[in-house]
């Protein structure tokens, strides 16, 4: 195929929640640019997109698929990303290597979650966005609420550029506001026929022409002054005017489009290769610095991978963004991250599962390679004299953790190696072998993307496992000052063991004050890898006590707070004070410190009112205003607690903070109680006391277990 310049590429987000047509519309664009000769459907499973066995099991976008058409001596490259928030990680990757996004809405569903998602994002990469409300030719499609919701979510600058003649059925008609002509089209869809506009329609199109020809003046001083001279803008005004204040994203025009019918493809494609900005035209890539890099021919070579798949028809393969340069088979590249080289020895563009060899990428275009040996997302690969590293995508939080256990006893390797192929290919799977737990977590977006792991998991790297319930990672501590000690002594033939240790222990804050009634001779404060303070204090006076065993009974200790005595959990925020003891002059040493340390402790630490703490999370709830009352009735049963309600646009944002036991679960019961418009975002917060109930429970329920394992 053609090697294009970097003038002659655009790069283009299908965006949209799940359900919009972004799949439908793609087809529609490679067809009408004849980059396939017939248009697949959905429900057919023929789409050059969506063609892997999950997605057609789902019947909905689960992967970022990177398509590519020419048009007019343009190269227009499309990811079609998925929709729902399950998979936004998709869509981040997606977003982040276009230069313009196409976010389309469905008529009669309005502006969604995954709509909102994809604002967000696009804001946050300085991607241009245009909008196309979709489904023109539904029954139930309302095309002017579905405007005035983006307009009310987005700002006054989201402009109708069309409107549909008619709804329903019936839909052939679009009326343009910018040609101010009538673009009517076949039953087949494709190309329009140019009329007139009817009389009934003009004094609309001239309402809105006006407010289009006043929203691009004010995004220009010069155009302003001549708008006020003229009372209009000319054809090269208005069209100039309106490309800059799209780059610029001041502009946020409006079409209207049947994806299924193949109506309004034309108008957008048309104007994805007239204003839609080429990467010459854009920002340019953040490096690590903080500085933006122009996507330049001129300069020395660089890529930014974005994307690695694992496909059994494809095989693997890494996706990249050529950043600098001209990138051609063969080339050795050095892996910033790894410091090492890379060569790719083939170079493709893609369109969904068809890969086609080429022989060249400028900078600012889209390409893959087989799987590279190091290299991951979020690498940058250069020439061995360039120095630069691009930042790196930084993904939302999980929301959803499940522990994966292997069905097939010593397969734990296995399953590792699975799920670690999986959190290469999709960073917003985060894959924790917990030595605290005594488990494997893996850490999802939510309910769907849980369940599309397990099935990869089993039908790509053919590996059996169940998903069970995680533990959840409590902590101990105590409320109260207590005393005691505990003397070993061990008698077996020959030299036996004994040591004596005396020990007072206490609750440590910040500034908490040492008991009065001992001398000092040292202390440690020791910050604990699972958070939380330890105080170690040696009281010890005359000798009783040798120095050099003093370590060893803070090892006995320390190895008690990694099992702790209430529920085997980590214990934190402890004071202890090692005030009196004894010894033998033959049979004491390290080993009978550290057990007599390790079992003072234990005994000690049930007396002083110990308490189970649970990880809190900071919860934010964006939920349509209709189900508020439904999400925030259900809370206080999760035991959660109602900080605050915020307004964002058409949503409500509730702030709370939750246990991270009532949290597994929430995304299913949220998604449930809301018909899957609502999301919520989660981080740590902080450690806080159990209810004496669930302590109990999980007494009982740690002494259950130990009961079984004996």
């Amino acid at each position: 195929m053609n090697v294009y310049e970097t003038k002659n590429i655009r790069n283009i987000a299908l965006l949209g929640h799940g359900g919009c047509g972004k799949t439908t519309f793609a087809e529609s664009l490679l067809f009408q640019t004849n980059a396939i000769n017939r248009r697949g459907t959905v429900e057919e499973h023929n789409t050059q997109s969506d063609y892997n066995e999950i997605e057609h099991e789902r019947g909905t976008s689960i992967l970022a698929t990177p398509l590519f058409t020419e048009y007019n001596n343009i190269k227009i490259n499309v990811i079609d990303t998925p929709g729902y928030d399950d998979y936004i990680g998709e869509m981040i990757s997606s977003i982040s290597v276009v230069e313009s996004g196409l976010i389309i809405l469905n008529a009669h569903g309005g502006v969604e979650v995954g709509t909102e998602n994809a604002w967000e994002y696009a804001e946050k990469y300085s991607v241009p966005v245009f909008f196309a409300i979709n489904k023109i030719d539904m029954d139930q499609a309302d095309f002017n609420d579905t405007y005035e919701q983006a307009k009310q979510t987005f700002g006054r600058n989201t402009i109708l550029l069309q409107y549909p003649l008619q709804i329903g059925a019936g839909f052939n008609s679009i009326v343009d506001v910018l040609l101010q002509k009538l673009l009517v089209y076949p039953q087949s869809g494709g190309n329009a026929q140019i009329k007139e506009i009817p009389d009934s329609e003009k004094n609309r199109v001239d309402s809105l022409r006006s407010e289009l020809i006043e929203a691009i003046a004010e995004t220009d001083e010069e155009l302003m002054n001549r708008y006020f001279e003229n009372g209009d803008l000319g054809e090269k005004e208005l069209n100039d005017g309106l490309r800059k204040a799209f780059i610029s994203r001041q502009i946020f025009p409006v079409f209207a489009i049947s994806s299924k019918m193949n109506i309004g493809t034309d108008n957008i494609i048309n104007f994805i290769t007239n204003v839609c900005p080429s990467p010459e035209e854009y920002v340019g890539r953040e490096n690590v610095e903080g500085k933006l890099v122009k996507y330049d021919v001129n300069l020395q070579n660089s890529i930014f991978v974005f994307k690695l798949s694992s496909e059994a028809h494809l095989g693997d393969m890494t996706f990249f963004k050529v950043c600098t340069g001209k990138i051609t088979p063969g080339i050795d590249l050095i892996n910033e991250q790894k410091n090492t080289y890379e060569r790719l020895n083939q170079i493709f563009v893609m369109s969904g599962k068809k890969r086609i060899d080429v022989t060249q990428l400028n900078a600012g275009d889209i390409g893959s390679t087989v799987r590279l040996k190091v290299t991951a997302v979020n690498h940058t690969l250069h020439d061995k004299s360039f120095n630069i590293n691009f930042a790196p995508l930084k993904y939302p939080n999980p929301r959803i953790r499940i522990a994966v256990v292997p069905k097939t006893k010593g397969e734990e390797e296995k399953v590792g190696m699975g799920l670690n192929n999986l959190h290469q290919e999709d960073p917003t799977l985060i894959v924790e072998h917990s030595a605290e737990l005594k488990q494997i977590i893996l850490y999802a977006q939510g309910e769907l993307h849980m369940a599309t792991a397990k099935w990869r998991l089993e039908h790509r790297y053919k590996v059996e496992a169940d998903f069970i319930e995680p533990r959840v990672p409590y902590r101990e501590t105590i409320t109260k000052q207590a005393k005691g000690f505990y003397r070993h002594k061990k008698q077996s033939g020959g030299a036996g063991q004994f040591a004596e240790v005396h020990m007072i222990i206490e609750p440590w804050y910040e500034d908490a004050p040492y008991y009065p009634e001992v001398t000092i001779r040292g202390k440690e404060l020791i910050s604990l890898d699972w958070g939380g303070k330890l105080e170690y204090v040696n009281c010890i006076v005359g000798g009783v006590i040798d120095a050099r065993f003093m370590p060893a009974i803070l090892k006995g200790v320390m190895e008690k707070m990694t099992n702790g005595p209430l529920t085997g959990c980590y214990v934190r925020d402890i004071r202890i004070y090692v005030h009196d003891g004894k010894m033998h002059p033959v049979d004491s040493n390290e080993a009978a410190f550290k057990t007599a340390g390790r079992m003072a402790f234990k005994e000690i630490f049930v007396k002083a009112d110990p308490k189970i703490l649970e990880p809190i999370y900071d919860v934010e709830i964006k939920v349509p205003e209709e189900y508020v009352g439904d999400v925030m009735s259900d809370l206080p049963s999760r035991r959660g607690v109602i900080l605050g309600i915020d307004t964002e646009g058409r949503y409500q944002k509730i702030k709370a903070k939750m246990p991270l036991a009532e949290l597994d679960r929430y995304s299913i019961a949220l998604r449930s109680m809301t018909q899957a418009r609502a999301t919520h975002t989660q981080s740590f917060a902080e450690y806080q006391q159990v209810p004496p109930n669930v302590q109990m429970k999980l007494i009982e329920e740690n002494k259950k277990a130990q009961t079984e394992e004996e």
